[in-house]
């Protein structure tokens, strides 16, 4: 419930650059990218329609930065989530992030320095990374997200230098078209289960998904 884990999902842009196939708001396309105090005037907005919920005290208050828009192609994201402790300075804040990994200089960069982040404000499991994958075989990847994305090796190693003892595991998130099949072999072959966990989640109800 609600009382228990509270989940407040931040658009990082408007539209979004991706274009992921099962989500609507690539189909809207990219009209830029918000600043950190916009994002963080979607905390405040919600947080101010529930006046019934103390976020001091609230066991697990999650703002997890994802939908609209990717995150990694933002460096303003970065920005907020260096002010949230002050913005939320209550013990059940847990920020959270997901990226499709997007293979550009400015997403490498901004991953890079989300590492340098979570280590100085969000240490020992108060921070969770996770990434969209979506498929293990690559040519269904690319229909799914159709830019190029880190390969399941690049993201293995950046798994490898970001979890911290402590840390929480970095999750792997796979919205599965109907009939297709995860290659477990294949997981197990790349991602060390003591850093990342997997997720299969449903694909909603949307225009693109339909």
């Amino acid at each position: 419930s609600k009382d228990e884990k509270w989940l407040l999902m931040i658009s990082t842009q408007f539209g979004c650059a991706v274009g992921c196939r099962m989500c609507d708001a690539g189909a809207m396309g990219f009209h830029g990218n918000l600043t950190a105090g916009e994002m963080l005037g979607q905390v405040r907005k919600v947080l101010s329609d529930n006046p019934g919920l103390d976020p001091r005290s609230h066991p697990k208050l999650k703002v997890h930065f994802a939908r609209m828009g990717e995150p990694a192609l933002n460096p303003a994201v970065l920005e907020a989530l260096r002010l949230l402790p002050s913005e939320l300075p209550f013990p059940g804040l847990l920020p959270s992030l997901s990226t499709v990994a997007p293979k550009t200089p400015e997403a490498e960069a901004f991953l890079e320095r989300l590492i340098e982040i979570k280590n100085e404000h969000y240490p020992g499991g108060r921070f969770q990374l996770q990434f969209s994958v979506h498929a293990t075989e690559a040519g269904l990847r690319k229909k799914i997200v159709p830019i190029p994305v880190w390969s399941p090796a690049e993201i293995a190693a950046y798994g490898a230098r970001f979890v911290r003892p402590g840390d929480r595991k970095i999750t792997l998130n796979f919205a599965l078209p109907e009939g297709e099949r995860l290659d477990v072999g294949e997981l197990k072959r790349v991602f060390d289960p003591a850093l990342f966990l997997v997720k299969v989640t449903p694909v909603n109800p949307t225009y693109s998904a339909d």
